[in-house]
């Protein structure tokens, strides 16, 4: 199962699910994406999430 906020893998018996009143369910792999989604009604940007994610690692290995 992917989170609907950051599409990352959910591990079995970990995670959120929100229903809405429509029915609509939606699944969190934390309570970070959750509240960004849900809360603050944000926008999840795939390509600077990955441009950050790319400085992170080339930090990591200097």
């Amino acid at each position: 199962m992917k989170c609907a906020y950051c599409s990352a893998e959910i591990k079995k018996g970990t995670g959120t699910m929100f229903v809405y009143n429509t029915g609509l369910i939606k699944y969190y792999c934390s309570s970070r994406c959750f509240k960004n989604d849900v809360q603050m009604k944000r926008k999840f940007n795939r390509k600077e999430a990955r441009e950050k994610r790319h400085e992170a690692q080339k930090q990591k290995a200097q």
